[in-house]
Formats: structure tokens, C-alpha cells, sequence
């Protein structure tokens, strides 16, 4: 049965990679490398040593570059500029995502601890990009990433959001514990298999609904209405 907490929501919130789409492997790599030469030509380290620092400041900041702000002063716009210029032709649109998207009555935004116009990027090549009314990035942020307090309270207060009435769906725990914490209807995408098995919640109640995708919870949920 659907919860009734649902049937009030009017903004839907949704984080991008691993969310609005499967984990995709061939981008993951992109990434990952473009990540890495990155922290190998300015941190001046090698090539094992800047994979380690890419895992390690992802699990303790929330998002590498935040980590590289804070322990070698970078500057996280040229980060960001570089490090997302990437091949977008191996994501495959969801026309069952679309119609059922198309469906929510309110407000549909992104919460990403990426970069805008990587989001911008995504969005068009999954054909959503005409269904979303507003990108909440890490440029937005202040590169003070999810899954800080201050983050959620200033993407809330930026798009005049009731947490009351909205609905927050992410692959990871802490995300979406926050996204609980800050009044917010949580849903985890459990879809991610490294945040499966990292930076995992003590709470079992980080959540209030789990999901293996965001089509299964939105076609269970309009199912059931």
C-alpha cells in the first residue's frame, strides 16, 4: 500500500549518477581517468597514489573535489571544467523513466554533488532534460557537498521547497540520511555496489522507502494509487 506521505508530495528531488540511471561503467572509467591525470599532474604524485586519493576523499568528503580543495587548495572550477568533458553516447534513455517522470505533478529537480553542466550534459543524452526544473550542482553548493546539513537547507531555501512535501531519491546512505534528516520523504536507490558496501548508515531507519531503481518505485507507486 502506498504510503501516505506520497500522495502530498508536490517536488520530486532526485540525485543523477547511480539514480536516474544505472551505474554505467564505460562513464565510470572515463571519469575515473580524467580524475586521476588530473590529481597526478597537479598533486605531482603517481598514478596508484592518485586512484587511492580519488576513493579516499569520494568516502570522506563527499566528492574528490572537495578533498583536493581542502588538502592542496585547487581551484575546484578548473576541476571541474576538465574533468568532465566526457563521451555521454554510452547512456541509453529510459523511455519507461520519461513517461512515468511526465506523471509526478510538481516539481522535478537534480541534487548532484557533480558538476552542472555535466548534469546539463546527462540529462539531454536521457532525453529528461525538458522534465527537470532545476539542477542543484556542486557549483550551487559552494563545494560543500551531500551530504552536509547546510547543503539540503540552502538547495531548499534556493527552490522554495517545503521539506514536508518533498521526496528525495539517492544511491547513497549518508545522501539520503540526510536528505531524511533535513524533513525530506527518503528514498534510497539501492543500485550502487561500492555504496553498498561504503559509507553505510548505523541508522537502520536512514530511509523510508528503498528501491532497486526509480522506475520500480514510481511504477509501484502510481500502481498502487
Amino acid at each position: 500500500m502506498i504510503d501516505n506521505r506520497l500522495k502530498k508530495i508536490n517536488n520530486w528531488v532526485f540525485d543523477l549518477d547511480d539514480t536516474l540511471y544505472p551505474s554505467n561503467p564505460e562513464l565510470s572509467i572515463q571519469m575515473s581517468e580524467k580524475i586521476c591525470d588530473y590529481i597526478q599532474e597537479v598533486v605531482h604524485v603517481d598514478e596508484e597514489t592518485a586512484s587511492l586519493m580519488q576513493k579516499s576523499y569520494y568516502l570522506n568528503y563527499g566528492a574528490t573535489v572537495c578533498g583536493l580543495v581542502v588538502e592542496y587548495h585547487i581551484d575546484p572550477h578548473d576541476f571541474t571544467r576538465r574533468i568532465h568533458d566526457l563521451d555521454f553516447s554510452c547512456l541509453t534513455p529510459d523511455p519507461e523513466l520519461r513517461e512515468y517522470m511526465q506523471k509526478l505533478k510538481g516539481s522535478k529537480y537534480i541534487l548532484t554533488n557533480g558538476d552542472h553542466n555535466y548534469a546539463v550534459k546527462v540529462l539531454r543524452q536521457l532525453n529528461l532534460d525538458d522534465l527537470v526544473d532545476g539542477i542543484f550542482a556542486i557549483q550551487q553548493m559552494g563545494f560543500i557537498p551531500k551530504p552536509s546539513p547546510l547543503t539540503y537547507r540552502k538547495m531548499l531555501r534556493t527552490f522554495d521547497i517545503d521539506p514536508r512535501y518533498a521526496a528525495m531519491f539517492d544511491d547513497n546512505q549518508k545522501n539520503i540520511y540526510g536528505a531524511k534528516q533535513a524533513g525530506m520523504y527518503a528514498v534510497w536507490v539501492a543500485s550502487n555496489d561500492f555504496n553498498k558496501s561504503h559509507g553505510l548508515v548505523e541508522d537502520p531507519n536512514f530511509c523510508d522507502s528503498q528501491t532497486p531503481d526509480v522506475v520500480t518505485f514510481l511504477k509501484k507507486m502510481f500502481d498502487q494509487k
